[in-house]
């Protein structure tokens, strides 16, 4: 296999990893309905403009047309339930979970398209159930005044790489199909008549200032990240490709640490680490 996807993917952990930090601080000030109408504008301005310069003449069968439309319709709901939980939880924490999603790919091969399970893939799946019971854990003494909606948070999260998960299996068939420009090109399109229907009913209002560059820095690096992750699915093996790109949360969570001063309990570190160790495993 020829490396060509390496920098592409290099790319992506980067702006991924870096952008997820930016990602808190924009939620905190603009809600994740905000945030997903600024992705929305970025979106249409960054992949559009993308398609726009780089797309072909190359027929696509309605066949291949609507398998982009699932595929980017499963992304974009995933970034719905991964906002929510951003907005109620630190992103060190929310940025691992999310993206252990090809866990979820992982069973969806062996179940309906007859692929193994290896060794290695087995004890990665279970590391990351490990750590996803663990960081919804809540030691005894803090639940006096815990609210009911306090796990909220890893409900969103939990639905999100389930969701993602999917849209994994779906993504590689269609970019193999189309290639990753008019991939690009329908999530233009897709990505912000699925949010800003989102934004209407969860909020309808809209303030941005210069305080809210960050949240700018986070739409325009996920665009970014993710038109050089749909290279990398091109050029390289998706089940590969997918794998690698989950490496950004040791980028958010050194970023976190510093930029946002995040600190974490003993036990969400020994979650971080089983689910970092499961990412990586999936690598190998």
């Amino acid at each position: 296999m020829p490396l060509t996807w390496i920098p592409f993917i290099t790319v992506t952990i980067l702006l991924f990893g870096v952008g997820q930090v930016f990602t808190k601080t924009g939620t905190t000030r603009l809600g994740s309905p905000g945030m997903l109408l600024l992705l929305s504008f970025n979106m249409a301005a960054i992949y559009g403009g993308a398609w726009v310069i780089f797309h072909d003449n190359s027929p696509v069968t309605l066949t291949e047309f609507l398998l982009c439309i699932l595929a980017t319709s499963l992304s974009a709901v995933g970034y719905i339930f991964f906002f929510e939980a951003v907005e109620r939880q630190k992103i060190s924490i929310v940025g691992v979970i999310t993206a252990a999603y090809p866990f979820v790919t992982v069973i969806l091969a062996v179940l309906f398209l007859n692929e193994s399970l290896s060794i290695i893939q087995g004890v990665a799946v279970s590391l990351i159930i490990i750590s996803v019971s663990l960081l919804s854990y809540t030691p005894q003494n803090q639940n006096l005044n815990i609210e009911p909606q306090s796990k909220t948070w890893l409900l969103f999260a939990v639905l999100c790489f389930t969701v993602w998960g999917i849209w994994a299996v779906a993504a590689k068939y269609a970019i193999t199909f189309v290639g990753h420009i008019t991939y690009s090109g329908v999530y233009a399109f897709v990505g912000p008549l699925i949010w800003i229907p989102y934004w209407y009913i969860r909020s309808g209002t809209f303030r941005m200032t210069r305080d809210d560059i960050h949240a700018e820095l986070s739409a325009a690096f996920a665009c970014f990240g993710g038109l050089s992750f749909y290279a990398a699915l091109h050029y390289g093996l998706a089940s590969i490709v997918t794998a690698v790109s989950d490496l950004y949360p040791f980028v958010t969570l050194v970023c976190a640490r510093f930029m946002l001063s995040e600190t974490l309990e003993n036990y969400h570190k020994i979650a971080v680490a089983l689910a970092l160790s499961g990412i990586v495993l999936l690598v190998l």
